[in-house]
């Protein structure tokens, strides 16, 4: 696999010239390396992220039932006090 973008290597068939690099081979390789790098942490975010989203899940599940257990006992209290 050639470092070189093909646009240039075009270039350069169609000219007949000496290739002119537009970067080293090095930078290349590190570039590459960043992109490999940036998927990776693309994909691990992406894996946080869902098990933030559980997490969430459950909690709002149990928020949810607090709220109505607490309104449930008020509405309970309420009614022993109108009662008597």
């Amino acid at each position: 696999m050639s470092a070189v973008p093909e646009e240039a290597l075009r270039e350069t068939a169609a000219t007949s010239e000496p290739p002119n690099r537009l970067a080293s081979p090095e930078f290349f390789f590190l570039l590459q390396r960043i992109d490999r790098l940036d998927e990776k942490l693309s994909r691990e975010i992406k894996e946080v992220e869902v098990r933030l989203d559980a997490k969430l899940d459950t909690l709002r599940f149990w928020t949810i039932g607090a709220v109505i257990t607490l309104i449930a006992g008020f509405a309970g209290v309420i009614i022993a006090l109108l009662q008597r």
